[in-house]
């Protein structure tokens, strides 16, 4: 197979080559079929003859082939970027093999240095593939020379930095990295070959690699393709080398150096791999394995590394302390204690990529302390072993034995802290980050065996059961030795047990997941609390039927059908739950039949008797989902257990459910739909209870009824079973009009279509087809009804295609085929404003679908181009209605094909005109014939032609060119003719399209004769400016890579510009086409600035009068041309700012001061001018923006009437955004107040700041108020004898820390180091605490900072207040979203309170103590009164596990132990 291919890709076929050339080539090809060891044997024999294969050839033809194929071969290294993984291995192979025969004829050098010619090839432009540092790998190997291919490159340094350059391309990774340590290492050998010094090649990579890692893009890249075969070869250049990213010979950094962190982690990580790097803070120990120096690594480089604000540092820090060389290597006890301090901060990420690194490294380090400790006890044991056999201890005996005997003691201390720190981070009210960490993490352990009570569990409990090793002894992946503390660790302790099971009620469905997963772990039940567990979430899952509680109660259901089945609880004879019968036998039947019992009588029951009170106090769906968890999360046995009877009354529960919820479903808006007998006084039951109750219902069940047909065994069903319920999910289908429930009824039809493709009985079979032809049936019948993109009719469509075995889809095949048909089907027109009957629209719409569904994906690439020819034809219907199916098809294609665009006016991708045409022949005839046809009746602003000819010329400018295909040529008069449209858009559109006709070497030409249009046509002047843009943008830079001369390239364009710069801008009376040509030199004053004449040209026309310019241009357009304008003003001549501030003109005033915010740093600017404009101009868009440039530009005297001016505009402000703008400068108006001002505008201000950082406030607002605060940092910054007034600074400050948003978060971290006077960024979560904790210090006895304490420990009101609040019940449909998802409540009340435990160790605050006391007697007497009536608060999936109650106990709690109440 691959002969052949390979034989197709280098243009070798028999007959058509001569006998020697055929010979080889079919050797090599054929030989890609075989495997390596098969290659044959090739030597050269007597005289001028070459045996190969027993063949004898002569050495002149083979030398020609051999040029030829390594011609082709380098001709097709294309082919490794698009190849099939064996296919690349069978180029690669051709390849090696042309060069060994190369060398084998004495031609080796000259071969392999063409080779090596061609592999650099693009290298420096970016350019180049998989093939050619492939071939360049390979040439280097077989002999190139390293020394000649780095001179022919232009030098090492310059080879090697291209090289790590284009690690930018992910798919280029591998071939680059092996290529880069091909070519050093084989320098490195030549270079100790000649006795050179192993510093001169270190110099050779030095600085680029520097460069490289120094890159967060290539960074990744470079760790996992360059760096350890780099680094490898010498651990010498390894020290040298961290030395110079800043690293000081005592282990840590180096205060003089410019570091980049991320890049020296990197790279000690990577030589504590190679054995390097020692173990953090061990001064001593030097390892068996080194074989070469050492570097150390103190500990107080990685300490605040590991709490560092940018999460690739953070990560880095924490891989570096966890990894080394050998698993078995111990953790050193200061390192423990680094991971204690450390690891609690690490376990709230907020970034979801960063939390897979980090639980990563959380494997590795559970790994690691299992078989180092497990190591060091069985060398401890074997120690103990000589000495119990009679031999005399030596002292080393005795101090190894402590050694190890204190690893191992070491290892139990942390991993018993560990399990502690996961019970608090699963506590409720803790944030999704923390739980969903903290469950992951607990899932590992359990697995690593950590806990000896549940290995034999791990085999039984999930599905795997164990792997058998060779020894034949099972095994599970994850699990390993531990020493014998293992047999006495309780993970499921009562504290993680409760956590896990209220974890389950949780609002995010992952953490529910997980937690129930876990929970299977556990073999330690009690019956009684597990029923009363189940009868609380139900009563939870009635009381609101929110998701979450329904969700909860069907999982633990499906826990105690596993508990069951076990026989981990055993339910008493006739025992009951919640009034049912329940019976607890083996098969776990008696849990499945308690919910079909609970489900039709109580549930179905109610609703059938009265459909309001089941909408109001019985969601339904929480018990589908129940039997759902049951039956796909178990296997076989159980499906044998579940006998037809229970299959029939799930049949029947679907049904019925079905009948109750259809009407509001159906309905033509469903989301505004009440049953009309609904009593329209009850205030709960709303539109949207009704229509939640409907959907959740009948989603919960279609997933049941498809879980039914799709898994259990044929002989739980009856034959007629599927028909019967396809019959229903067909139902749901085609008559539900709410998008949310055909969207979920869906996947169960797929699973049934697909278990009947697989059937073995012929009538199973042939149902999907039945069912496909009623479904293209429906498209007919259900014609006018076109509205919600033709609701579940796709659905109904795909379910059947998406699941079609056959691989010749010949379904797939008819359906597209009548898709077809339907939809260029002439379309009736309206009568009488009649409803139509569009079946084309259907038709449209389930093509969309096809064309966007990844289950086809790849199948329906050969359709993708008759659907883009019958899009494109939909845009000239006389019906909007098509004509919009049209171009939501066209969009969905144009997507699929060149991906989504990164911004609105991307039209970059990377296939070609060529390429795109070859593979839709079709399309091309259609989008030329589109153009044109109607391109002609543009002039008469017909709107159809707009609409048919504006999407045809989006996707050519998709398309990059291809300079040697002439099938563009016919489509360049009519993309001219558009460029000289009347419409606006159009031009445009036709411009960026324009591009694809310009090969990069025709671009200086093409500019200099679109830029000759006259002034006369200014439509035609506009559209060929607008392609000039789009020809800058696009293809200048290819230009540049052809030419390799970026100077001379600009230098043409420049004296373009120069010639018709008087032409097109100083006697250009049109405000459009002379704001465009204004908006190119603008946006490429870097490359033309160096045109002398084209600068002068620039001096005269800035010298001419402002306001004479603008009054002579043409009124359409002159906004826009005063923006470019302003733009080109102030990028040639900045100094004019001043005078174009003080013009009278308010759009110049604007776009200035616009202008200005966009640049990196201000020029000089008139303070005075700008405050009397922000101050007194009566449009308050330009106040706003003067404001906002004022916060830049601040006074740098201002008064205290200045301040009150300001203060003014922020209470009583015109706008919002005037407000947020006056709130940010009021910080550095603030700061620069004369002394004795600004106590009381600080008081002042921090009073407003403190309202606008409420996180019930607008973003915009919040960062406004942190940007005005953090103009204070200087007289914030902590020091002794500080003012006691700046602690409510200091308060804002911790509570911005704390924000929702992670960039307000991060700004926040930056001004607290500021005032902590911190060299390093830390994480927001660290520097709050480190902030709130440094307080107690500054301010010893502050009783303003006590009082502050107690207002956070409290929440700043009464606990009768805080208790109302905490218990208030909240029946609402879905829950009120916190403001704050971010914030740990309990966390912040803790650290608060050993801020106040600290000020009243010094003896004050004794009035503030008794207010707190008494706070803590009120609080303890509402918990005792609730308790009374409801239970304990520390019942299981009680009252107790709301967040809201969670922190109002922490209150308590903390509050008692401050006052010292026990």
């Amino acid at each position: 197979m691959w002969g052949r291919a390979i034989r197709g890709q280098i243009g070798v076929q028999e007959g058509q080559q001569n006998t020697h050339r055929a010979r080889i080539h079919t050797a090599w090809a054929d030989k890609a079929e075989e495997p390596p060891r098969l290659i044959g044997r090739m030597e050269l024999g007597d005289g001028d003859k070459l045996q190969m294969y027993g063949e004898t050839l002569d050495v002149e033809a083979v030398a020609s082939t051999l040029n030829e194929v390594r011609a082709e071969t380098v001709r097709e290294k294309a082919h490794f970027d698009d190849a099939t993984p064996g296919l690349t291995k069978a180029l690669k192979d051709l390849l090696t093999n042309t060069l060994s025969l190369a060398a084998m004829l004495e031609a080796s050098q000259g071969v392999v240095r063409s080779l090596a010619m061609r592999g650099l090839a693009g290298v420096s432009v970016g350019e180049g593939r998989k093939g050619g540092y492939y071939v360049l790998d390979v040439a280097v190997r077989k002999g190139a020379g390293v020394g000649w291919t780095f001179e022919h490159a232009g030098g090492a340094e310059k080879l090697v930095g291209e090289m790590l350059a284009n690690l930018v391309d992910r798919n280029l990774g591998p071939a680059i990295g092996k290529a880069v340590v091909t070519l050093l290492a084989a320098r490195r050998k030549e270079l100790m070959d000649e006795g050179v010094e192993e510093k001169e090649w270190f110099m050779l990579w030095e600085d680029p690699l520097k460069k490289a890692l120094r890159s967060e893009e290539l960074r990744p890249r470079v760790v996992n393709y360059v760096l350890p075969g780099m680094l490898k070869p010498s651990a010498e250049c390894f020290r040298m080398f961290v030395q110079s990213l800043g690293l000081g010979e005592d282990g840590n950094i180096r205060s003089d150096e410019d570091l980049d962190l991320g890049a020296l982690l990197c790279c000690l990580k990577a030589g504590k791999e190679l054995d390097f790097v020692g173990e953090i803070g061990d001064k001593n120990k030097v390892f068996k394995t080194s074989k070469a120096p050492v570097v150390r690594i103190h500990s107080d480089l990685v300490t605040p590394l590991l709490g560092h604000a940018f999460s690739h540092i953070r990560v880095s820090a924490f891989n570096l302390v966890v990894q080394s060389a050998s698993i078995t290597r111990p953790f050193t006890p200061g390192t423990l204690s680094l991971l204690k301090a450390a690891l609690p901060p690490l376990h709230a990420e907020s970034d979801a990529e960063v939390r897979d690194l980090i639980i990563g490294g959380i494997r590795n380090l559970i790994e690691r302390i299992a078989c180092s400790s497990y190591t060091s006890e069985k060398e401890l044991k074997n120690l103990q072993q000589k000495l119990r056999s009679g031999n005399r201890p030596t002292p080393d005996d005795i101090r190894k034995m402590v050694q190890l005997d204190s690893r191992v003691s070491d290892a139990k201390d942390f991993c018993e802290w560990y399990i502690g720190l996961l019970e608090t981070l699963l506590r409720p009210g803790s944030n999704y980050q923390r739980c969903i960490t903290g469950l992951r993490a607990l899932g590992f352990l359990i697995r690593s065996g950590v806990d000896a009570s549940l290995t034999d569990r791990m085999f039984t409990t999930l599905p795997g059961k164990g792997s058998i090793a060779s020894n034949g002894k099972p095994f599970k992946k994850g699990l390993f030795k531990w020493p014998e503390f293992s047999k006495e660790m309780d993970i499921f302790r009562p504290g993680i047990k409760r956590a896990l099971l209220e974890a389950m009620f949780n609002p995010f469905e992952d953490v529910r997941a997980i937690s129930a997963e876990v929970l299977q772990f556990d073999p330690k039940w009690d019956a009684g609390n597990v029923k009363s567990f189940l009868e609380r979430g139900l009563q939870a899952m009635n009381d609101n039927g929110r998701a979450r509680d329904s969700d909860g109660f069907a999982r633990t259901v499906a826990l105690i059908f596993e508990l069951s089945k076990r026989g981990d609880i055993a339910f008493a004879e006739n025992g009951e739950m919640w009034g049912f019968k329940i019976d607890g036998d083996l098969s776990g039947l008696g849990v499945v039949r308690w919910i079909l019992d609970v489900l039709e009588k109580e549930y179905i029951g109610v609703a059938v008797a009265d459909f309001q009170r089941a909408v109001r106090e019985r969601p339904i769906h929480g018990l589908f989902t129940s039997l759902l968890l049951i039956l796909e999360t178990y296997g076989s046995s159980e499906e044998e257990a579940l006998a037809w009877e229970v299959h029939e009354r799930i049949f029947k529960s679907c049904e019925e459910i079905w009948r109750l919820t259809k009407a509001p479903l159906c309905f033509d808006s469903p989301e505004g739909h009440v049953p009309v007998n609904f009593d329209e006084e009850d205030e709960d039951m709303t539109t949207q209870t009704v229509m939640s109750y409907s959907w959740r219902a009948v989603k919960e069940s279609s997933s049941l009824l498809g879980a039914i047909l799709g898994k259990a065994s044929i002989s739980s069903l009856f034959p007629t079973d599927f028909e019967r319920g396809g019959k229903l999910l067909l139902q749901q289908l085609a008559d539900i009009r709410h998008r949310g429930a055909f969207s979920s009824v869906s996947p169960s039809f797929v699973a049934l279509c697909t278990r009947c493709f697989k059937s073995s009985d012929p009538a199973l079979q042939e149902l999907p087809r039945t069912w496909l032809r009623r479904n293209l049936d429906l498209i007919m019948e259900k014609s006018n009804a076109i509205t919600r993109r033709s609701a579940g009719l796709p659905y109904l469509i795909m379910g059947v295609l998406a699941s079609e075995t056959d691989p010749a889809r010949p379904l797939l095949s008819t359906t597209f085929a009548r898709f077809v048909e339907i939809a260029t089907m002439p379309a009736s027109t309206s009568q009488n404003g009649e409803k139509m009957d569009l079946p084309q629209v259907h038709a449209l719409n389930c093509l969309k679908f096809l064309f966007t569904d990844a289950r086809v994906s790849q199948i329906v690439v050969p359709f993708m181009g008759k659907g883009l020819e019958l899009a494109v034809s939909c845009f000239g219907s006389e019906i909007w209605a098509i004509r919009n199916c049209g171009v939501m098809l066209f969009t969905a294609l144009t997507n699929r094909l060149f991906g989504l665009r990164k911004s609105r006016n991307d039209y970059t991708s990377g296939i070609t005109t060529r390429s795109f045409f070859e593979k839709f022949v079709g399309v091309r005839t259609v989008l030329l014939k589109n153009l044109q046809e109607k391109v002609g009746a543009l002039e008469g602003g017909d709107a159809v032609s707009v609409e048919m000819v504006y999407p045809v010329l989006s996707l050519i400018a998709r398309m990059e060119v291809d300079p040697e295909y002439d099938g563009m040529e016919e489509f360049r008069e009519p993309i001219k003719q558009c460029m000289r449209s009347r419409i606006w858009k159009v031009r445009e559109m036709a411009a960026r399209a324009f591009t694809a006709l310009v090969g990069p070497k025709q671009v200086v030409d093409t500019i200099s004769g679109l830029m000759k249009a006259g002034i006369e046509k200014q439509n035609v002047l506009h559209g060929n400016l607008c392609a000039v843009r789009a020809l800058l943008e696009r293809r200048v830079r290819q230009t540049v890579q052809d030419e390799l001369e970026v100077g001379e390239v600009w230098r043409h364009i420049a004296e373009v510009f120069e010639g018709r710069f008087g032409g097109l801008v100083e006697t250009n009376v049109c405000a459009v086409t002379k704001a465009v040509m204004l908006q190119l030199l603008t946006s490429h004053t870097e490359n033309l600035n160096t045109n002398l004449g084209l600068r002068s040209c620039f001096e005269r026309y800035l010298n001419h009068n402002r306001t004479e310019e603008l009054a002579t241009s043409s009124t359409v357009g002159r906004s826009l041309l005063k923006e470019h304008l302003v733009a080109f003003t102030l990028t040639f001549q900045p100094s004019k700012a001043p005078d174009l501030l003080k013009d009278a003109d308010e759009e110049i005033l604007l776009y200035t001061i616009n202008h200005i915010l966009s640049l990196p740093k201000s020029p000089l600017l008139p303070t005075k001018i700008i405050w009397e404009i922000a101050t007194l101009h009566p449009w308050n868009l330009l106040r706003a923006t003067a404001l906002t440039l004022l916060r830049r530009s601040p006074p740098l005297s201002p008064s205290e009437e200045d301040f009150k001016t300001i203060l003014a505009l922020l209470q009583s402000p015109p706008t919002e955004s005037i407000k947020e703008a006056a709130l940010a400068l009021l910080g550095p108006i603030v700061s620069a107040l004369p002394v004795e001002s600004r106590p009381n505008a600080l008081q002042i201000l921090l009073g407003e700041l403190i309202k606008a950082a409420d996180g019930d406030e607008p973003y915009t607002t919040r960062t406004a108020a942190l940007s005005s605060l953090s103009s204070l940092a200087l007289p914030l910054k902590l020091k002794t004898g500080a003012d006691e007034a700046l602690i409510r600074a200091y308060s804002l400050v911790y509570d911005l820390l704390n924000d929702d948003d992670d960039d307000i978060r991060l700004s926040a971290a930056s001004l607290a180091q500021q005032i902590l006077g911190s060299e390093i960024l830390l994480l927001p979560l660290t520097t709050a605490e480190k902030l709130t904790l440094s307080l107690p210090r500054y301010f010893p006895v502050s009783t303003v900072l006590l009082q502050t304490a107690i207002s956070r420990i409290t929440g700043d009101v009464t606990a009768v207040e805080s208790w109302q609040k905490a218990t208030k019940k909240d029946k609402i449909l879905f829950q009120r979203e916190k403001q704050n998802l971010w914030v740990d409540a309990v966390g912040v009340v803790e650290v608060w309170g050993v801020v106040a435990e600290l000020v009243l160790a010094r003896g004050v605050g004794k009035k503030e103590i008794e207010g707190l006391r008494e706070w803590v007697g009120e609080g303890r007497r509402l918990v005792a009164e609730r308790e009374t009536v409801d239970g304990s608060v520390e019942v299981t999936g009680g009252w107790g596990r709301e967040e809201e109650v969670v922190a109002f106990l922490a209150r308590v709690r903390v509050a008692a132990k401050v006052v010292g109440i026990v």
